[in-house]
């Protein structure tokens, strides 16, 4: 796939079939509109495209920057046009318009809830003008709309099966194992402490979870919150990986949160604390099946 900064493309002779959207998190809802991209560009023998941010304001992103044109590129699409939200947020939507045309857009493709330019004047009639315009619509599931803020509040509620079951795949983040206290260790309970690559919003609690580790998976239980037993202030994000006992210090790990289990609690003393350290990996051992 070809990554072209939106200032740094030429007109395409073969003309593009092209997606526009943030495509953060690359929900069901988006996974229709990239569908529909390829499907039209295969009809009319053009490049299937996306247009892109690479950022934008958000709470926080559902995925990187990574790993959405892995997103894209595994889904066939041959050419992501980006740019950042303020390169172009006070465009007019005739600028966004010439722009399109400039690159020789042959057709656009866009979920039905779109709109551009500044102050989002720009609506899909206005594309219809110059383009041959397809319109996805809105994927529901339960009766609420697919979106990446809908998700984002699944996250910051610890409800990962429906995040999982609105992405339409199991949900991972990817962080890089830090020193922390060791305190785990001492526990007899040793953890991976994570910086994240992406800051992302989870509730505090204990979480079921796959680590994945160089193309292999492990059982792990998943720590979000400031250990409240030991009085910390700063919010942590941990990972017993259970059976597993090499030092991985510097290295990525993806962590796929499966289900929440409890909240963080305060205990009275280290014993009690420990005994529910165990309680909860086996829980999680038993209810965490590969697939």
């Amino acid at each position: 796939m070809e990554i072209k900064h939106f200032s740094d493309i030429d007109i395409i002779g073969k003309g593009i079939s092209i997606g526009i959207g943030k495509f953060d998190g690359f929900h069901l809802g988006h996974k229709k509109i990239i569908e529909e991209v390829i499907r039209k560009a295969k009809n009319k023998r053009v490049i299937p495209a996306v247009f892109t941010f690479k950022h934008f304001p958000v709470e926080f992103y559902l995925s990187t920057w990574e790993e959405k044109l892995s997103f894209f590129e595994d889904s066939g699409i041959e050419l992501c046009v980006w740019c950042d939200f303020e390169e172009i947020s006070f465009w007019e939507p005739f600028e966004f318009i010439e722009y399109l045309k400039s690159i020789n857009t042959n057709c656009v493709i866009v979920g039905n809830n779109f709109s551009f330019g500044s102050h989002r004047k720009g609506q899909i009639s206005d594309l219809k003008k110059e383009f041959e315009v397809f319109v996805i619509e809105m994927t529901k599931i339960d009766g609420i709309v697919v979106n990446s803020s809908t998700i984002r509040e699944f996250l910051k509620n610890g409800d990962f099966e429906k995040v999982n079951k609105f992405l339409g795949r199991q949900f991972s983040f990817k962080g890089k194992v830090i020193t922390g206290s060791s305190k785990g260790r001492i526990l007899g309970f040793p953890t991976a402490n994570l910086s994240l690559f992406n800051n992302i919003n989870i509730k505090d609690g204990i979480y079921g979870c796959w680590i994945k580790y160089y193309e292999k998976f492990f059982k792990g239980a998943l720590s979000i919150g400031n250990c409240p037993t030991f009085g910390n202030e700063d919010k942590k994000i941990e990972v017993h990986i259970i059976g597993f006992d090499r030092v991985i210090y510097g290295e990525t790990i993806e962590v796929f949160p499966v289900f929440r289990i409890r909240d963080q609690k305060k205990f009275d003393n280290i014993e009690s604390l420990k005994d529910t350290i165990k309680k909860d990996i086996e829980e999680i051992s038993e209810k965490l099946i590969f697939p």
